[in-house]
């Protein structure tokens, strides 16, 4: 089988980094992790329905200047941050977006 090669160009490296479907790839990535992490929660009856853990998803650099898309998932409610903390929920739950 004949072997077959090519080369991307740093210009070319940037488009992707820029395309829409690149931005909802991330986003549905991140919103995989941060379901995943909200299921691992335990109300314990509180009432609070929020989820724990968000995305946050922007294009550009943090200056506010056009850049690559950039995504998160963060604890935001003190009950995920804890729980985060003690038993590395973010980190644990990562794992189940490389599937």
């Amino acid at each position: 089988m004949a072997e077959v090669r090519f080369k991307i160009s740093a210009q070319g490296k940037k488009e992707i980094r820029y395309w829409d479907s690149t931005a909802r790839v991330l986003e549905a990535v991140a919103h995989t992790i941060a379901d995943a992490a909200n299921s691992s929660l335990k109300l314990n009856g509180s009432g609070d329905l929020s989820p724990g853990y968000v995305i946050r998803s922007k294009p550009g650099r943090p200056d506010g200047t056009l850049g690559r898309w950039r995504v998160s998932v963060a604890a935001v409610t003190p009950h995920a941050i804890r729980h985060n903390a003690v038993h590395n929920t973010l980190l644990r739950v990562s794992g189940i977006a490389r599937k």
